[in-house]
């Protein structure tokens, strides 16, 4: 169909045209197969300001296209050409010179089995795009300040924790001794208290992404088994793990999965007084799972339609008899449900309850037997307390400093810097067997920056570098070991996980 086709009053009387052009809401151009305008409707003089005989015959792209899009609208009007329905979002420009955000949908016109056109429907979206743009950035600074407030909290709470529990096997006298308690103990909840309003606030932002790797979910809850034994002999309970199968693969972030079961069974500690908890894993209908069975005090059938609602408990109210901010299963059903899993409960008031939460299982036949096995093996812990190798830690924090030192001051001759230049030069003077490194170093380069540099020096490519820091939401920790790093172990911390992450690292770089 040529051009004087276009301009018969057949076609520009016809329902079609009256209809789509002059009652459409949406700016409509018609292009033939020269990129030339033929007809536009009243909506995209509205919307661009120019009148149809300003365009029509003239290549559109060269009126309302910014000159930095200019190639992408040309690709989009060969793919519209050539049968194929596009929709973008993209920025276009008006006759006054004022650039807007429209929604474009681009439709081939075919007479007769020949493409003769593409029809272009265009919605102005500024407002929409506008409204999208600040919800992101509102977003990236909530995120930005959720990071820096747990890296603000922790590391002052570091240094709490770890020289009250110094002082807890030096003091011998008694009052003394009981004061250190008390604090130590009140660090730690104020610690998970802060945890999990971090947590929670991480959780409901628009960039929060669980990892999702293929895990032996078996293997992840015995790690965590002689941490629960010394959890429930803390209160004399008895302790049993129940594993019906040890090959449970699922697609889950591992690090979360712990968070879950642990804020589980802390919260079973916390309500039971006698008797005990058990922890079981299994496999049915290709799904995992976990339940943490107490005889605690129990849930009524009431209570059991809030206890996953935000800051709600059991006890509440002037008469609340148990600690914390009621954000444990809150947190932990939310993660669930983020990986494709449930939560449920089944408890009786005075009898106990049941938390019981279940992920997709992957199917093993798929699995490589080499991924299988390695996720068997239990990797015992290299016993450290005869080595005195080089250790270089990278911290700017002097109380840090000095805690770290007092830990490792058993295992390792220690020296340390603050800055990232500071051990980059060190580095040229000594060798070193391990370098722990904070990410947050203040000005200059950061421990990321600061490792991959070191990674480019002779005869430190394969040295573990194992992070100690601040930043400890979810998804940090995986940042981190994407980038260089060996291990990672967030503050604050104990001496005994200290020695763990380290004795890891090494084994991990031998293994290498």
């Amino acid at each position: 169909m040529g051009k004087q086709d276009w301009d018969s009053k057949e076609v520009q009387n016809s329902s079609f045209f009256a209809q789509l052009y002059e009652k459409s809401l949406d700016a409509i151009v018609i292009i033939d197969d020269k990129n030339q305008v033929v007809h536009t409707n009243k909506a995209f003089t509205d919307l661009f300001r120019y009148e149809l005989n300003d365009v029509k015959g003239k290549n559109i792209n060269h009126f309302i296209v910014p000159d930095d899009l200019m190639q992408e609208s040309e690709e989009m009007t060969q793919i519209a050409a050539h049968s194929k329905i596009i929709r973008k979002d993209s920025r276009r420009k008006c006759k006054d010179g004022k650039v807007i955000w429209v929604s474009i949908m681009g439709l081939p016109i075919v007479f007769s089995d020949n493409r003769t056109g593409v029809f272009a429907i265009y919605n102005d979206v500024t407002k929409l795009v506008e409204v999208r743009e600040k919800s992101e950035e509102a977003s990236r600074m909530k995120t930005a300040l959720l990071a820096n407030m747990s890296h603000e909290f922790r590391t002052p709470m570091s240094a709490i924790l770890g020289f009250s529990d110094i002082l807890r096997e030096e003091i011998d006298n008694t009052e003394h001794l009981s004061m250190i308690k008390d604090i130590h103990s009140s660090a730690k909840r104020l610690l998970n208290t802060l945890n999990s309003i971090l947590e929670l606030s991480h959780l409901e932002s628009a960039d929060f992404k669980p990892s999702s790797m293929c895990i032996n979910v078996s293997s992840v809850i015995s790690s965590l088994s002689e941490s629960f034994h010394k959890l429930s002999g803390f209160k004399n309970l008895s302790y049993t793990l129940d594993i019906d199968n040890d090959e449970c693969f699922c697609y889950l972030d591992e690090e979360i999965l712990k968070q879950i079961i642990s804020n589980v069974f802390d919260n079973a500690v916390k309500y039971t007084h006698k008797g005990g908890i058990g922890v079981k894993v299994w496999a049915e209908d290709n799904n995992c799972f976990v339940s943490i069975t107490d005889t605690g005090i129990g849930i009524s059938k009431e209570n059991q339609k809030v206890i996953f609602n935000e800051f709600r408990q059991v006890s509440e109210g002037i008469s609340r008899t148990y600690e914390g901010a009621g954000l444990g299963l809150t947190l932990s059903k939310k993660m669930v449900e983020l990986m494709n899993g449930s939560m449920d409960v089944d408890s009786e008031l005075g009898r106990g309850a049941t938390f019981k939460v279940s992920f997709p299982m992957v199917d093993k036949s798929k699995l490589d037997k080499t991924f299988i096995e390695r996720n068997r093996l239990i990797i015992k812990e290299e016993d450290l307390s005869n080595t005195k190798s080089n250790l270089l830690l990278v911290e700017d924090n002097k109380t840090n400093k000095v805690l770290i030192k007092r830990f490792l001051l058993s295992n390792f001759n220690v020296d340390d810097v603050s800055s990232g230049r500071a051990a980059i030069e060190i580095i040229a003077k000594k060798k070193y067997s391990l370098i722990m490194m904070d990410i947050n170093l203040g000005l200059g380069m950061n421990g990321i920056e600061t490792a991959n540099e070191i990674r480019k020096i002779n005869g430190y490519s394969n040295i573990p570098i194992v992070a100690v820091t601040g930043y400890a939401l979810a998804g940090d920790k995986e940042k981190i070991l994407m980038n260089g790093f060996d291990g990672y172990i967030s503050k604050p911390f104990t001496k005994e996980a200290l020695m763990e992450t380290l004795s890891a690292a090494l084994i991990k770089t031998n293994q290498d």
